[in-house]
């Protein structure tokens, strides 16, 4: 038995030593120890050891084992899989079940089933996970049960995988799930029923996007493009102007697959920033500055924000010179937004942005302080003032 100290487990796999791997694995006292030299003989490709380790005394060891198992295809795991299910550790079981969904045999519907009658959630959620990868409609109508488990997490789980499993028999319990009392449920109902693609989710999916939680609203405006239905397009035009950016970036996404084609108006400009397009919105010139200027001023989102100094710079539109400086001398503002606020002014070449540009060399960010100069550089060789700026960053 290793009892002197703890094994050098990374000099022994450098080295290929399997022998004395194979010694941690069995002997060590420490169960990191042994982690750590099952996760080497993994690497090393000795899948016989790893399935013996299902055996091992240490939870963490059979845990380790069974996530492997799962990675490895080798479909010999598949019965010590299916007995690590009964483990009395919940870890392992809900690693067993992960694994054998991972493997891919539908052989293992039946005994996966079976533990949703196990008492932890975890465990119920694995293997809803695991049906869902199986892909067998033989299990749809024990994950349209657990729709109705008492965890949030399981309910979700049953929901994703009938989505995966894409029988359109699941979309009407997935209609009603689209109404459970939590919002992480209702956004992994949102998900199913978008792969699922029948129109009937289009009125249920429009009226999420008045939800209180982003993410649904998100996963909601993803998928009514999945499901294609022209009713889409109005309710996914106005969730462009939602303050979440990942809400309107999905918007937009959804737009582009349903082949709107944007204005010159606010929308536009912010389907083309979601997108990060910045050159579609800058080709549409003068008719966006406005729009910009109030994403600049007014988003929720520093991306967004940032992308509109960065169009404002490239249009040139004198109109927003003002707003710019706002945003760079306001230290509520942040960084990103104000870096590119420095960068858009340095664009413009205004005599009228040095100042604050010089002020900006201050800045507690270094990128801010960066960007104001690189702009200090560009508007004096665009005046006709040579010369450097303030070094950026002194005081």
């Amino acid at each position: 038995m290793l009892r002197f100290g703890k094994p050098n487990v990374e000099k022994l796999e450098g080295k290929s030593d399997v022998a004395r791997l194979t010694r941690v694995l069995g002997s060590s006292s420490r169960v990191d120890s042994r982690v750590e030299a099952l996760r080497a003989l993994i690497r090393l490709g000795e899948q016989d050891l790893v399935l013996g380790a299902l055996g091992d005394v240490a939870p963490e060891v059979r845990e380790e084992a069974a996530r492997a198992l799962g990675q490895s295809g080798d479909m010999r795991a598949e019965l010590p899989l299916v007995l690590a299910l009964r483990d009395h550790d919940w870890h392992v079981r809900s690693a067993a079940a992960k694994a054998l969904g991972q493997l891919g045999d539908s052989e293992a519907e039946e005994p996966l089933v079976a533990e949703f009658e196990d008492t932890n959630s975890h465990v119920r959620a694995a293997v809803a996970e695991a049906l869902g990868r199986l892909g067998d409609v033989r299990a749809e109508d024990p994950l349209v049960r657990e729709l109705n488990d008492g965890d949030r997490l399981v309910r979700a789980k049953a929901a994703e995988a009938l989505g995966q499993i894409g029988d359109q028999q699941a979309v009407e319990p997935l209609l009603v799930a689209l109404s459970d009392s939590d919002a992480y449920v209702r956004e992994a109902a949102a998900r199913a029923v978008g792969c699922l693609g029948d129109t009937r989710a289009i009125d249920p999916l429009i009226a999420l996007l008045a939800e209180s939680d982003s993410g649904v609203r998100a996963q909601a405006a993803e998928s009514l493009g999945k499901v294609g239905d022209a009713r889409a397009l109005g309710p996914l035009v106005e969730v462009l102007g939602d303050r979440c950016y990942d809400v309107c970036r999905m918007a937009a996404r959804s737009l582009a697959r349903l082949g709107w084609r944007p204005g010159c108006n606010e929308n536009g400009a912010r389907y083309y920033l979601a997108l990060h397009m910045i050159d579609r919105a800058v080709e549409m010139g003068s008719c966006v500055v406005k729009p910009l200027i109030t994403v600049l001023l007014e988003d929720d989102s520093h991306s967004m924000r940032a992308s509109a100094a960065r169009a404002l710079g490239e249009i040139g539109d004198s109109h927003a010179v003002g707003p710019l400086i706002a945003c760079l001398n306001n230290i509520r503002v942040p960084e990103v937004v104000r870096s590119a606020s420095a960068e858009a002014l340095g664009e413009f070449g205004d005599a009228t942005a040095i100042r604050p540009l010089r002020t900006a060399l201050l800045d507690h960010d270094v990128e801010v302080r960066d960007t104001a100069k690189q702009a200090l550089d560009r508007i004096n060789v665009r005046l006709g003032w040579p010369g450097a700026t303030v070094k950026s960053g002194s005081r």
